[in-house]
């Protein structure tokens, strides 16, 4: 059965259980008092809606797991003999994966927009889109996912690819805003040693280079333990 046969006989199902609440009330309209009845069409009603709304989730996840396997394809070169069909899961270009991916997440978008595989599709999509090179497109979608994903990792997850996007697209100054921020919040859902990372590298796009020497050294020195600590001292070094 096709996901949107399915959609469809779900919807029908909740409408089911309601006309047959509403059936009995008819049916029983003297004997009943009005107020049992209507609690028992809003506890059946939300009953169905809960259900409907958690199978719309799962179907959602489906999708974007569908999705993200796409956005991390294999890349294999088109064959060459005449006849040959592109392997199945993989693709020439990180061009086509890319635009498979966005049209993937935009579906995702498009039809659950309100649950958390839309939301994650939110940032995906717009990370897809910076992969092209379409960084005002890509900086408007991490925008939308900022909003739409307020109190989940993928709010500030999607602030920092939209500072990515604005240093890619010669905005580092907003960027490096953007990034300070982040690092400021040590309570946040973000390894600060990371964003601090990403502030550096900003800070050098920006031409910044004094700026950019302290928060490498920054992450040497308040985080000793940190994965990036080698890096960080690489960086330093680079910069004399």
């Amino acid at each position: 059965m096709k996901a949107g046969e399915r959609h469809h006989l779900k919807t029908n199902e909740f409408a089911i259980r309601v006309a047959r609440v509403t059936e009995v009330v008819a049916t029983h309209r003297d004997r009943l008092v009005l107020g049992a009845i209507l609690v028992a069409v809003l506890i059946v009603a939300g009953a169905g809606y809960s259900w409907f709304q958690g199978r719309k989730s799962d179907q959602g996840g489906a999708l974007l797991g569908a999705a993200m396997t796409t956005y991390d394809a294999p890349i294999v070169p088109a064959p060459t003999v005449p006849g040959a069909t592109q392997q199945v899961g993989t693709y020439p270009t990180q061009t086509a994966r890319a635009e498979a991916a966005v049209a993937a997440f935009q579906k995702i978008i498009d039809t659950y927009p309100s649950t958390g595989a839309g939301v994650a599709a939110r940032y995906h999509h717009a990370a897809a889109l910076m992969t092209l090179g379409r960084f005002a497109v890509a900086e408007k979608g991490f925008q939308a996912a900022v909003e739409a994903a307020s109190g989940t990792i993928f709010e500030p997850m999607a602030k920092m690819g939209q500072a990515e996007v604005l240093v890619a697209s010669g905005q580092a100054d907003k960027g490096v805003a953007i990034f300070e921020a982040l690092a400021a919040d040590r309570d946040g859902m973000l390894p600060v040693d990371g964003v601090l990372m990403q502030l550096g590298r900003a800070f050098e796009k920006a031409g910044k280079q004094a700026e950019a020497r302290t928060t490498y050294k920054r992450v040497v020195d308040e985080f000793p333990d940190s994965q990036y600590v080698a890096q960080a001292r690489q960086d330093l070094v680079r910069l004399g």
